[in-house]
């Protein structure tokens, strides 16, 4: 992708998510999206981790 098509991919990224994560607070309440939130990086870091010891299982199969 070009600069500007991630430059613009992002930006409406972002408002997307402000957007939503908004109209939640007024329709579930702030608890339940501050839960909600913390589910998504819960699930973020987890997907990370499971990125690196995969990677690490790739090296140590090249090595053997």
């Amino acid at each position: 992708m070009r600069r500007n098509q991630i430059i613009i991919a992002s930006t409406i990224g972002t408002l997307a998510a402000i957007s939503i994560g908004y109209f939640g607070v007024q329709i579930f309440g702030r608890d339940t999206m501050y839960g909600v939130s913390a589910g998504m990086v819960g699930l973020g870091a987890g997907e990370y981790l499971g990125q690196v010891v995969s990677k690490k299982k790739q090296r140590r199969m090249v090595l053997i």
